[in-house]
């Protein structure tokens, strides 16, 4: 027995020696002992070493009488290799006895004689105080020198004790049971307490020499629990312990190439329950934990986990492993440096393009976001070897930038690349291109234009501002220049630091830094935060569109699920954001896009409360079921507010895609998204103009345990309303959004899809689930030379209409002799006027230039819009003045009143309603119809701009109607004086005189438009142009060759004026004939 505790003590003295200079500790147990072994750092393969052995004390003097018969040197052969140990000298130097928490040690020279003792309380016994260091110091070896080669481990414990207990009162009784708790823990070294928290937490170290198994770790705190409780009331639950010196930690390589991958390799000689792994990066607050998607575990009689990444930003940091057991109560850790070289991942290069006309010295910059690392910056024609390493300027909000002045003489268009390198010599690069502006080619004239100014720029190439965003926000603002040399919008292309941080969070979310269920309602509440707080701009709204969809990555990758709280805050930014990007719809179907899969595939995560759920948004409608088994009805939901919509999947169908599994199926209706994506599809090309012509719906299948059988096909039938009955019910089509479309941008295919269209809507049958809608063609209806007559009854129009003016203004003194007149020609002039200028205007909206030019066509539109409404406004003013002399016949309205009234009503409220209706719908994107100049009429069903104008016209010419309708009575009472013959013939000529005179004055020809419904006759396409067009030449025929006044009077300055001709050629002719004379 003595022998065989001899040679396991030999062992794990020796041991040490075969191994690799980087095994610092080794452990290695008997019945009832340890070793802790020390060794002098020295170059030659001799030293000296020190082993603790814990043994019961009958055993000491056995074990010594045992090593003073050693007869040496002992050769020994390390088993399991090829190494051979000579132990030359052999001695005691320590004794330690432990009774009643206290230690009493004595400390041997060479001949065992007494050289030391002390005594202290085993708790409070210092953890660094060894014989051997002093043995060593008599060997003339300094303890500096000493290398410690097994195991110390640290431990660091929390426990808590009941509210109405005082930790610190009870300290030292505390500390003893601590003491006497963890002495019999092989090992054992010292125990003390580190601070007391909030009077009732405890925390306490621990220190043991050499290695030592979980259970038994925890089996010891158990106990101190045990003890503690049974002198305090402490929760049982509370106890926690962190070990460090139990696990090792290998990080390859040593240095780390940027995208290069990383390994770290934690091992633990002991067979733990779990593991975590977690990073604390630069400037970080509190370390992140990385998703187990990045290691992997085995647990046996030793644990291991291995943790590989591609090294990135996100992932430099200090790494830690942590072993679990007793259900996370006991935790062993380690940690480790990743020796990160990074490379920036993006570069800001200002200017990113620049166009010249000759040689220029040019100001630039290369910026990077700060991320700690030295680089070499430098910025040289591409190609070029010489470059210029520039000049950094101060870090302003964690932006390092580097200026440079490029001295520009190429003859031809030039990229420069800024390229910063890394201390391991990767390099990245961001390009400058300098355009050289020729004659023959096409360029946008430089301007300042939206209060920034566009230096002169080559065709195809983006013009940057020298104005930087506004306080808060980060970005450039830019104007693209077109083939043919024109500017396009402004573009403020700035975006909130606040969505840039959340974006970024997002992606760590995704990448597998933090965990998802935790970090992505963290990320959803400021989210919504920012959103409450103030209106998003078109970037901002990328910006959020882009979170949402690295969101759902995170979500995806993670298999994470979320409760309604964190479903409902999602689909509330989803649908702000739908209603933001059909403002801006010519700029948002590929985002539309981003957004619609993000909701599509979050809608999965949702952990509903019960088996029928639904979320109601503005802008999105959530349905759904949660089914155990397959109903014998099958799933059927109905979307019925404005629109209809319903989805239905047959029993049938769902038995074989679910397996017998439990499954959740949702449903998901979009108010507007219709507005925003496009029509791309891939139809065939016999019909070109497709829009999208129902509400967007989409339906997801989710097995709640196991997998779908994706070989089975499933489905689906549903019914779409249609929005706008401008579509052709023979060309529609069933579609769904295929993102795999056109390079990855999306568009719809109707495969796997049918159709059947009936007169209440498209009812659809896919074997697919994904985003459904219904494309449709516009009908077209092409009359003939109805164009044609439209454009040449404006220009007889508006002839007439100057010369009406002008009739008016050379018999004005003549004829106004009154107010009644003067009320009446004030009337029909302005009213004149407004139609003139409605009717130039309306020309001018219709030529080819003003349509493609967006800015040109929205001016043409409102001064259309408005001076058609003033038309309507100066009628109903005429009309109203007339009413007001049939009720009032003996009452006289003031000039003044007069003239204040009908100006507010001519004027001033036309100009009320554009105002309001260019504020609300311009800012939308919803105020003129596209490639149209004139007011938006989609969507039905829903307050247009078209109303604004169509909705006053309407009234007002109901109101005409009904004072003409008045006028017709009046006229139609009898007179006494006149027979009752004569009397009927009178009235009747005196109403077609009303008739004809008030109904282009009033306007009511425009009557015609309200019965122009989709499937009106030609005739009444052809009354309503005629009618209107040359409205002008009605007015000049009723209110001036037909009033006797105004005719006779211009009859007569026309006749004064050629009277006055004559006069002066008769003078002329006599003079010149007396003067011959």
């Amino acid at each position: 027995m003595a022998r065989m505790f001899f040679v396991t003590v030999l062992y794990c003295l020796l041991l040490p020696l075969f191994q690799s200079k980087i095994e610092e500790s080794q452990y290695c147990s008997t019945q009832g002992s340890m070793a802790s072994v020390y060794s002098p750092v020295s170059s030659t393969n001799e030293g000296f070493f020190h082993a603790d052995l814990n043994l019961e004390k009958s055993l000491f003097e056995t074990v010594a009488a045992y090593v003073e018969r050693i007869v040496l040197p002992i050769f020994v052969a390390i088993p399991g290799t090829d190494t051979n140990i000579i132990i030359r000298k052999l001695n005691i130097i320590k004794e330690c006895n432990y009774l009643d928490n206290n230690a009493k040690c004595i400390c041997f020279d060479e001949d065992m004689q007494n050289n030391t003792k002390y005594s202290v309380p085993s708790s409070e016994m210092p953890c660094d105080t060894n014989c051997s260091h002093l043995y060593m110091d008599g060997m003339k070896f300094c303890p500096e020198n000493v290398k410690i080669l097994t195991m110390e481990v640290k431990a660091t414990g929390s426990f808590k004790l009941s509210e109405t207990s005082d930790a610190e009162d009870h300290k030292t009784n505390l500390t003893t049971i601590l003491a006497s708790s963890y002495s019999n823990l092989v090992g054992f070294r010292c125990v003390k307490i580190l601070q007391i928290r909030n009077r009732n937490t405890v925390d306490y170290e621990l220190t043991v020499n050499g290695r030592t198994k979980s259970k038994n770790l925890w089996s010891h705190t158990q106990d101190v629990a045990y003890l503690t409780n049974q002198s305090f009331k402490v929760d049982l639950k509370s106890f926690q312990v962190k070990s460090t010196g139990l696990v090792t930690i290998e990080i390859s390589p040593k240095i780390v190439h940027y995208k290069k991958p990383l390994t770290i390799n934690c091992t633990i000689d002991d067979n733990v329950e779990s593991v975590n792994w977690f990073i604390l990066g630069p400037g970080d607050e509190e370390e992140a934990n990385i998703s187990a998607r990045h290691y992997s575990f085995e647990n046996n009689s030793a644990s291991n986990s291995i943790l590989k990444i591609n090294a990135t930003s996100i992932w430099k940091g200090k790494y830690y492993c942590r072993f679990y057991f007793a259900r996370g109560s006991l935790v062993h850790e380690a940690s480790g440096d990743s020796n990160i070289y990074l490379l920036p991942e993006e570069i800001t290069t200002i200017p990113t393009q620049y166009s010249v006309s000759g040689n220029e010295s040019i100001p630039a910059k290369c910026c990077i976001k700060d991320d700690g690392e030295n680089y070499a910056v430098t910025l040289e024609p591409k190609g070029s070897s010489d470059g210029d390493s520039g000049e950094l300027e101060s870090t302003v909000n964690g932006t390092k930038c580097w200026k440079y002045v490029i001295n520009f003489n190429f003859a031809n268009t030039t990229v420069y690349s800024c390229t910063f390198t890394n201390m391991v010599k990767q390099s990245t690069s961001g390009m400058i291109t300098i355009s050289v502006l020729k004659e023959n080619e096409a360029s946008c004239k430089g301007e300042q234009i939206a209060g920034y100014k566009w230096q002169t720029t080559a065709a195809g190439q983006y013009a940057e501002s020298n104005d930087t965003c506004e306080e808060g926000k980060v970005g450039k603002i830019i104007r693209f220049c077109n083939e043919g040399g024109k500017w396009s919008k402004v573009f403020v292309n700035c975006t909130s630091k606040t969505l840039i941080k959340l974006l970024f969070w997002a992606q760590e979310l995704s990448n597998g830094r933090d965990s998802t269920f935790h970090g992505l309602p963290f990320v959803l509440k400021n989210l919504t935060d920012f959103n409450d707080k103030q209106e998003n701009t078109f970037p901002d709204n990328i910006a959020t569109i882009k979170i949402l969809d690295t969101l759902t990555l995170a979500t995806e990758r993670s298999n994470s699920t979320f409760n309604e709280s964190v479903m409902s805050d999602f689909f509330s930014i989803a649908s702000n954001a739908t209603q933001n990007d059909a403002k801006n719809k010519e700029n948002s179907s590929i985002h539309s896009s981003s957004l619609m899969r993000s909701v599509e595939k979050f809608s999965e995560a949702f952990q509903a409360p019960q088996e029928n759920y639904s979320l109601n948004l503005p802008n999105i409608k959530l349905k759904g079921q949660m089914f155990n088994t397959v109903p014998s009805k099958g799933y059927r939901e109905i979307f019925s507010e404005n629109y209809t919509s319903t989805v239905e999947i047959e029993s049938n169908s769902l038995k074989d895609r679910v397996n017998n599994n439990s499954f959740t199926i949702s449903s998901i209706l979009y108010s507007n998204l219709d507005q925003s994506l496009s029509a791309r599809n891939n139809l065939p090309e016999d019909v070109k103009d497709y829009f999208i012509n129902s509400l967007v719906q989409s339906t997801t299948l989710k097995i709640n345990n196991g997998t779908q059988n994706m070989n089975s096909k499933i489905t689906i039938n549903m019914f779409f309303s249609p929005r706008s009955e401008t579509g052709n019910p023979k060309t529609a089509k069933c579609v769904f959004w295929n993102y795999d479309l056109f390079e990855g941008e999306g568009g719809w295919s109707d495969e796997g899809c049918k159709s059947v269209v009936t007169e209440k809507g498209t009812n659809c049958t896919c074997t697919h689930l994904t985003s459904f809608t219904v494309l449709m063609a516009a009908k077209k209806i092409i009359i003939p030379f109805l164009e044609e007559i439209t454009y040449a009854g404006l220009f007889i129009s508006i002839g007439s209409l100057i010369c009406f003016i002008t009739i008016e203004v050379v018999v004005w003194k003549t004829v106004v002799k009154n107010n009644v007149t003067c009320f009446r020609h004030i009337t029909l002039i302005n009213t004149a006027i407004a139609l003139l200028f409605a009717q130039l205007f309306f020309l001018i909206g219709s030529i080819q230039p003003v349509k493609d030019n967006e800015t040109l066509c929205t001016i043409a539109t409102i001064f259309t819009h408005y001076f058609f409404l003033s038309v309507f406004f100066w009628t109903l003013a005429q009309s109203l003045t007339l009413l007001y002399r049939l009720i009032f016949v003996f009452h006289q309205m003031s000039k003044t009143t007069f003239m204040s009234f009908s100006f507010i009503l001519g004027y001033v409220c036309p100009l009320a309603i554009v105002i309001a209706a260019t504020t609300n719908f311009i800012s939308k994107g919803k105020y003129k119809r596209e490639n149209i100049c004139w007011l938006n009429v989609i969507p039905f069903g829903k307050v247009t701009a078209f109303h604004t104008f169509i909705v006053p016209v309407g009234c007002i010419i109901g109101i005409n109607m009904f004072i003409l309708t008045a006028v017709i009575v009046k006229i139609m009472r009898p007179s006494v004086s006149e027979g009752k013959n004569k009397e009927d013939k009178e009235t009747l000529k005196k109403i077609i005189k009303a008739v004809l005179i008030l109904t282009p004055t009033f306007g009511l020809t425009w009557a015609v438009g309200f019965l122009l419904t989709e499937n009106a006759p030609y005739f009444l396409h052809y009354a309503f142009a005629i009618l209107n067009s040359v409205q002008g030449l009605f007015i000049l025929l009723t209110s001036s060759f037909t009033e006797t006044k105004v005719r006779a009077a211009f009859i007569k300055h026309f006749k004064s004026m050629t009277f006055q001709s004559t006069s002066e050629n008769v003078y002329s002719k006599t003079t010149a004939h007396s003067i011959l004379k």
